[in-house]
């Protein structure tokens, strides 16, 4: 596929280096886990910068995410800052649930982010509710959890509805499963009454352009679509980018180098206060628990 024209030059920064900064935070993640200071699931994004970055910027402040148990990744795009995030993950009263949630259910609903589902396909009727609301959502999702029927039911009550809903499928052909599930999924959930898109998930200016049409037809016709992200498990989004954006000037001389320290300091200093937050004090154990 060719290149498409890049955008400005300081969007394109900034689209990178919020990919480099989930790529570094799931880095110093994967440590802090394996020194046991994370509890629980650690689900990594890892080769889905590209898409979780480009298909985020296409959404405006008011719009809704739900994602997999990845979502401390999408978190991080819409603006939550990484040290509510990491204490999140080590389970302190700083994060984004007052360490409740984990990795697999951070949320912040005042940058739109509705949480990360632990059940394959289980937020895709909860974003079509969203949806009904009047309000745009948009839905990430993998492969296998297509082959669910809380997919089928969540697009077909969008589709019956005319929901402002976005659904994104990432396909990293890792996925063993019946054809029936892998083959052309953009183009079968017309069965359903939705609309298919696909796009290159290594390229997030492409998956930009893409899902921004998604988006387009759900605020502007109001009716759902189904988007496609392929990506190539071979290829690092991160670097490519990198690569493209110092051919062609848009990083000067010494830029990637000092982007880079930049996220490495801000990283430094999330994990510093995160760790000093207090873990939960064991009285409140049953705060929020609405039924005894």
């Amino acid at each position: 596929m060719p290149d498409h024209p890049l955008p400005d030059a300081e969007v394109a920064k900034e689209w990178w280096a919020t990919m480099l900064l989930m790529r570094r935070f799931e880095e110093r993640s994967d440590s802090l886990y394996a020194q046991g200071l994370i509890g629980g699931f650690l689900h990594a994004a890892r080769g889905e910068e590209a898409v979780i970055v480009g298909a985020l910027r296409s959404l405006d402040a008011g719009d809704a995410v739900l994602s997999t148990f990845r979502a401390h990744a999408h978190a991080l795009v819409r603006g939550t800052p990484p040290e509510e995030v990491m204490a999140e993950l080590l389970g302190r009263v700083g994060g984004t649930s007052r360490g409740r949630g984990g990795s697999t259910h951070v949320v912040d609903p005042a940058r739109g982010v509705l949480g990360g589902f632990g059940i394959p396909a289980g937020h895709v009727p909860v974003a079509a509710g969203v949806a009904l609301s009047g309000r745009l959502a948009l839905c990430q999702l993998t492969l296998g959890a297509t082959a669910e029927g809380a997919f089928a039911e969540g697009l077909a009550l969008a589709a019956a509805w005319s929901l402002p809903l976005v659904v994104l499928v990432t396909d990293d052909g890792a996925l063993e499963v019946a054809p029936a599930v892998t083959s052309g999924l953009f183009q079968r959930s017309a069965a359903l009454g939705v609309a298919g898109l696909r796009c290159d998930g290594g390229d997030v200016i492409d998956t930009y352009n893409v899902v921004s049409e998604a988006v387009r037809r759900a605020r502007v016709e109001r009716r759902p679509t189904l988007v496609e992200a392929t990506v190539a498990r071979a290829v690092d989004p991160v670097a490519s980018f990198a690569d493209r954006l110092e051919r062609e000037g848009v990083l000067g001389e010494g830029e990637r180098a000092a982007l880079e320290a930049g996220v490495r300091d801000r990283l430094d200093l999330a994990v510093a206060l995160a760790e000093a937050s207090p873990e939960p004090a064991g009285d409140a154990l049953h705060d929020d628990v609405v039924a005894p």
